[in-house]
């Protein structure tokens, strides 16, 4: 590694900013792979139900997860872009 990798790995350590920014990344990212977590297992759920009720409500739910997922890793793409603009 470079004496100037090594200069800048030191400066983002020290920049409180950048500290945020990874934590929130990487909580960003734990939270995502829980709602994925969720939504394999309301699929696995749904898959095995035949009552027509909970289908229904179980389909509502998966939605749901499925939403807040897909806005999440939204969230962590634009985090990511920013990151980089501001390098």
């Amino acid at each position: 590694m470079g004496l100037q990798k090594l200069l800048n790995n030191l400066g983002d350590m020290l920049d409180p900013a950048v500290v945020l920014h990874k934590k929130k990344r990487k909580k960003l990212k734990a939270i995502l792979k829980e709602l994925k977590a969720r939504e394999r297992e309301l699929m696995r759920k749904l898959e095995s139900t035949d009552a027509e009720r909970k289908r229904d409500r179980l389909q509502k739910e998966l939605g749901i997860v499925h939403i807040q997922r897909m806005k999440g890793v939204s969230a962590l793409r634009e985090s990511r872009s920013k990151g980089k603009q501001s390098k």
